[in-house]
């Protein structure tokens, strides 16, 4: 039996209560590629005020101090119950942010972009809630992995399900927010780093293959 596609919103609420219990190797590789960034970027500029836009559970909202939006209320009431995070959390749609114009120092938008039906309207949304000179850390499943069969699945009570994705280019991201400058971008592949996570899913046969495709793109963008 193939999976059942499902749209991002009821995806997550059927993934939510399992999501921080099965970690993946997208997710952790999209950690280790995105860490340093992240670092960097506080030494440099020492943004104060951030939005974590797609914040799931909470994973990066926390470290970065941020306000965290999510269109799913399955993820984000996980993420109240962590430390530090409820009353900083919002339902919001990531082409209509709840958000004043030219109130963030810093948006991070993470594994997210693909689940949005208007990828340009949400990146319009970030440079309008960006202040001139502040970043948009922008990553994504590597347009690789949908061209080698890739696809966004997870597992719940013995079904496969396939939460929906919309492939875009950097191009037209760049070219629907033209005040925003992209001024880094990289691929990240799946590395020694991760092989136990296959080993855990019972799939090592997979990690040889996974190592050769770029899994996730990673790029950060300058407001004007």
């Amino acid at each position: 039996m193939g999976a059942t596609r499902v749209g991002a919103r009821e995806g997550y609420a059927l993934w939510a209560d399992t999501w921080d219990l099965t970690p993946s190797p997208i997710v952790a590789l999209e950690h280790r590629a995105l860490e340093p960034w992240i670092t960097c970027l506080h030494r440099r500029l020492h943004p104060s005020r951030a939005i974590d836009i797609g914040c799931g559970t909470g994973r990066w909202t926390g470290r970065l101090s941020a306000i965290g939006l999510d269109a799913s209320p399955a993820m984000l009431a996980l993420a109240a119950a962590k430390p530090g995070l409820r009353g900083n959390l919002a339902v919001a749609d990531a082409t209509a942010l709840p958000i004043a114009s030219g109130a963030a120092d810093l948006v991070l938008c993470a594994l997210t972009l693909g689940h949005v039906g208007d990828p340009c309207a949400a990146m319009r949304e970030f440079a309008r809630v960006l202040a001139p000179g502040g970043t948009l850390l922008l990553t994504d499943f590597h347009p690789a992995t949908a061209a080698h069969g890739w696809r966004r699945t997870f597992r719940r009570e013995g079904r496969v399900y396939e939460i929906e994705n919309h492939a875009y280019a950097v191009d037209q991201l760049r070219d629907a927010a033209a005040n925003l400058e992209l001024v880094e971008c990289a691929d990240a592949t799946i590395g020694e780093p991760e092989r136990a996570l296959f080993d855990a899913a019972a799939r090592p046969e997979l990690f040889a293959a996974a190592c050769r495709t770029p899994a996730v793109l990673l790029t950060r963008w300058v407001r004007r």
